[in-house]
């Protein structure tokens, strides 16, 4: 057993927190457009994939200007 949680950990150290944010909302989202989750409308799935691309490209361009003032693709979440 522990040598998964290292192998688990080796793949996501590369990964941060945004871009496992971002592909979990795109995967519910695409999930929810395809009806299979039964509380969820399908109708919603739509806007939940849009407001994970949405959300990461804001953080990624805030970030950007924040990182040093510049919008040059220095900082890349």
């Amino acid at each position: 057993m522990v040598g998964m949680v290292g192998a688990v950990d080796t793949a996501f150290s590369g990964m941060n927190a945004l871009k496992v944010l971002s592909l979990v909302g795109k995967v519910a989202g695409v999930v929810a457009g395809l009806n299979v989750v039964p509380f969820v409308p399908a109708k919603y799935g739509l806007f939940i994939f849009a407001g994970a691309s949405i959300l990461k490209d804001v953080v990624n361009r805030v970030g950007d200007l924040v990182d040093d003032g510049k919008q040059n693709d220095s900082f890349k979440a």
